[in-house]
């Protein structure tokens, strides 16, 4: 008995690194000259680093969560994704050979292109701040009528057995004015992934082109990989760039030598790009990176544009 928990422990030890990007996608962004390595770039600090893709894009304890009974479980989320990742391998080398797929693979692809989407961090903190600036605006409804804010605070103190030690006039300032801040439980965020279930349907819908690198510029990736943009810009929080804007095109690179368009529009299939328009696919990623860029080189020009880039990562804005 003594030897089975310490194997569970081992491997529960192991599933505690948890890739926000899977490490077979990253696979195929590694130097051709420098394998199996490629090129951290990290916007506000110019030093450019290697790393392998299992040691890339990776967080300790990232899908980790508290069940119900108080335990720490590390593997659940974990797995449930390697699963889907094993479905999707094979599909990302069938696209790379310009092999038609099957209505099944489309939906796996469709799949895995939204948890590209929900699994990063971008998505997580935009969750959790955008659930936070909700419940701000709330309190701050309940606050401005002063009959329902007094049975609101009692009805607090009552059902947490707590009492508040600030008066309510003045905690009632506090709310109108958001004077404070407010954490959410990151595990909140892991249900927020979960949406790429609902969301995989609409990239399934879309019209799919796969856009080739040329051989003077390569595509990189990042730890937001996904770039939204429309011509039609629109109010917060999604200023314009929701998936059902008919406007709307998304791109993903899914290796160097290849990346994913999502549109609305009857451009499809495969489309060998020129160098600007590759430049320009790059220009997206950089954009939309939070922290990291990953490519297949090592380039002080594409430094200087992570650096110029260092806060324009998307940010949800409660209005």
């Amino acid at each position: 008995m003594q030897e089975v928990k310490a194997n569970k422990s081992s491997r529960q030890a192991k599933k505690r690194r948890h890739h926000y990007l899977p490490e077979f996608y990253l696979r195929g962004f590694v130097d051709p000259d420098n394998e199996p390595y490629l090129w951290i770039y990290e916007k506000g600090d110019t030093e450019i680093r290697k790393a392998s893709p299992k040691d890339a894009a990776v967080l300790r304890n990232y899908y980790s969560f508290t069940t119900p009974e108080g335990e720490k479980d590390s593997e659940t989320f974990e797995d449930f994704l390697a699963e889907i990742e094993t479905q999707v391998a094979p599909i990302l080398q069938k696209i790379q050979a310009e092999e038609s797929l099957e209505q099944a693979e489309r939906q796996w692809f469709a799949l895995f292109v939204a948890l590209i989407m929900t699994r990063v961090p971008n998505w997580r903190e935009n969750s959790e701040k955008g659930f936070a600036q909700v419940i701000k605006k709330c309190n701050k409804v309940w606050a401005a009528h002063d009959e329902g804010f007094r049975t609101w605070v009692a009805g607090f103190e009552t059902s947490t057995g707590k009492k508040i030690n600030t008066s309510i006039e003045e905690l009632q300032k506090t709310f109108l004015e958001e004077r404070y801040d407010l954490k959410v439980n990151p595990q909140l965020s892991l249900d927020f992934i979960l949406l790429a279930v609902k969301l995989s349907p609409v990239f399934y819908d879309m019209t799919w082109s796969f856009l080739k690198a040329t051989d003077d510029y390569k595509f990189v990736t990042s730890d937001n990989p996904i770039h939204r943009r429309t011509s039609t810009p629109g109010p917060p929080p999604f200023a314009g760039v929701g998936l059902l804007n008919k406007n709307v095109e998304l791109t993903l690179p899914i290796s160097k030598d290849l990346a994913f368009l999502g549109s609305w529009k009857d451009v499809k299939g495969y489309v060998q790009l020129n160098n600007q328009m590759v430049r320009e696919i790059t220009r997206r990623t950089v954009l939309s990176a939070s922290r990291f860029v990953f490519a297949p080189l090592r380039s002080q020009a594409l430094n200087r544009l992570v650096q110029k880039c260092k806060d324009t990562a998307p940010k949800i804005i409660i209005g």
